[in-house]
């Protein structure tokens, strides 16, 4: 899971409102996709979820993308680039014949639809922007420089970006940035100027970029289809026609689609059912490691739990993972008895962590004030509806109430869900961040850096700590760096860790060339995906 935010949503979206496009040709090929829940919207400027990510990351694109297996960036909407000695001016040369998606309704001044220069800086600047309804991510435009005039409303453009001619223009940075292709400006979304101000509102729910497949219809709460860009500037991708994403809200739904041969893959598996499903399609099981990090979270700038580290610290004591993740749910997840990184990552050893001990628990309850709960409120632990049943959830209440501590579960549908627990009344909640690399700063960066995430963790000293590692390109001080940083944020104990993913799903024969990170499943790129057309069934 990512995180929170959507914005309102266009009533014809809400009914189910299609944009055909021109040169549309009936597909031969489609590739049925299961995604639970629906993204809250389509716009790429305030997207934070991986129900977003899953749709949008084949609709639009970026300057680069990044290799998954060295995790450098490559050549993709800019040729080229070069980078001045100091690391602090980039180049880009952007390549020709790149067109925005030919839709209905929206249109180019002498039917112009090449992406330019222009259409990347003028992204960068919206990105930029300090209103929350407009940019979710001004961060990555942090270190440029101007960033901080223009936000401010000082100046109307961004200094450091300069456009050389119509396909060729400058980043100039404050400081080195080893991140600036993962987390930094080389991240901004390439989106058509036009249809975003010409569609409003609900350009939110009209996605319009260069990427590898358009956009066609959208029917609220049951699916989503995209169609192969006839237009795409790669001649090789994609092959499959469509893609229809299918909302199945019940996992055990879902298995039965997919013994039905009514789905593709299989990314949920039903409670109790894992290792049975396991054996039955052992010839369709897919594993590896994965950068999730699920995880309880606290308020750290108001409420009970701001007040009282001690009580944060007792109760991640009072989480037993190891019966939650490997006896429970049949191995589902790895145990969250490290930090907050995914072993996968560098510094993911933090010498501070909380293993289960009740005993210890109810040390640190009483240190705080608290002698076996009493003076403890009823605490309300706010999950996402598609975790209600999660066997994790029990077991902590069971154990909070051994100490003395009434948990109540409260469960709320994601479409309300990720922008509610970032207000003050929710003090407590499930959540988990996945990362796209296997870095340190893909994790940290969002969760623990200057308050960005939901918990409004903010301890200055871990801000330089993580800013300094994004200016340091010696691997080894970089890990030291992270390895402080993390013991920090393990000591403050802004969240209890509860497990780190596995990505793991089920693979149609006829479906080939499927191959994601260890982000998740929603990273494969589809455009690379083929099938087999001799082997359906």
């Amino acid at each position: 899971m990512l995180k929170k935010v959507s914005v309102l949503l266009a009533v014809l979206l809400i009914a189910g409102f299609a944009i055909p496009f021109a040169g549309a040709q009936e597909a031969t090929t489609v590739l049925r996709y299961p995604i639970n829940p629906d993204p809250e919207h389509l716009n790429p400027f305030t997207a934070t979820t991986i129900a977003i990510g899953t749709i949008n990351r084949n609709i639009y694109e970026g300057l680069a993308r990044l290799d998954l297996n060295t995790m450098e960036p490559i050549p993709n909407l800019a040729e080229s680039w070069e980078v001045s000695e100091d690391h602090l001016t980039y180049t880009f040369h952007l390549r020709h014949g790149v067109l925005f998606h030919d839709v209905e309704g929206v249109t180019y001044e002498n039917d112009d639809r090449e992406f330019k220069a222009d259409d990347w800086i003028w992204a960068a600047h919206i990105v930029n922007s300090a209103d929350e309804t407009i940019s979710q991510h001004p961060e990555i435009m942090e270190g440029v420089v101007g960033w901080e005039a223009h936000r401010n409303g000082e100046a109307e453009t961004i200094s450091g970006i300069t456009k050389i001619d119509d396909y060729t223009f400058q980043v100039q940075l404050e400081r080195p940035n080893r991140l600036f292709f993962t987390v930094g400006a080389g991240t901004v979304p390439v989106v058509s100027p036009e249809a975003y101000e010409q569609l409003g509102e609900d350009f939110a729910n009209h996605p319009v970029g260069t990427g590898p497949y358009m956009f066609v219809e959208w029917q609220r709460d049951d699916h989503i289809t995209l169609r192969a860009n006839p237009e795409y500037w790669r001649q090789d991708v994609p092959s499959v026609d469509e893609i229809r994403f299918i909302n199945v809200p019940d996992a055990n739904t879902q298995l039965l689609m997919y013994r039905n041969n009514e789905l593709d893959f299989l990314f949920g598996f039903p409670t109790g059912q894992l290792a049975a499903v396991r054996e039955e399609f052992a010839d369709e099981y897919h594993e590896r490691p994965g950068l999730n990090t699920r995880y309880f979270g606290f308020k750290w700038d108001q409420g009970f739990f701001a007040e009282h580290p001690l009580v944060r610290q007792a109760f991640a004591h009072a989480f037993n993972r190891d019966l939650v993740w490997n006896d429970l749910m049949e191995g589902a997840r790895l145990p969250g008895n490290l930090g907050v990184l995914p072993p996968a990552m560098p510094a993911s050893t933090p010498a501070i962590t909380y293993p289960y001990d009740l005993e210890r628990a109810a040390e640190l309850l009483a240190e705080a004030g608290f002698p076996n709960g009493e003076g403890i409120p009823p605490i309300q632990l706010y999950v996402f509806a598609s975790a209600r049943d999660e066997l994790s959830l029990p077991v902590f209440q069971e154990d909070l109430r051994q100490l003395g501590v009434e948990l109540e579960i409260v469960a709320e549908d994601s479409s309300t869900y990720w922008d509610h627990i970032g207000e003050d009344d929710v003090i407590f909640f499930l959540s988990g961040w996945s990362a796209g690399v296997a870095d340190p700063s893909d994790t940290l960066n969002y969760l623990f850096m200057n308050a960005r995430d939901d918990t409004y963790y903010d301890n200055p000293a871990v801000n330089v700590l993580l800013e300094r590692a994004m200016e340091e390109f010696d691997a080894g001080v970089r890990e030291q760096l992270y390895l402080a940083a993390h013991n920090l944020i393990m000591l403050d104990c802004p969240v209890i860790v509860s497990a780190y993913s596995k990505v793991m799903w089920l693979q149609k024969p006829w479906v080939e060339n499927f191959v994601p990170s260890g982000g998740g499943t929603y990273t494969a790129p589809l455009w690379n995906v083929t099938i087999n057309t001799e082997l359906l069934p």
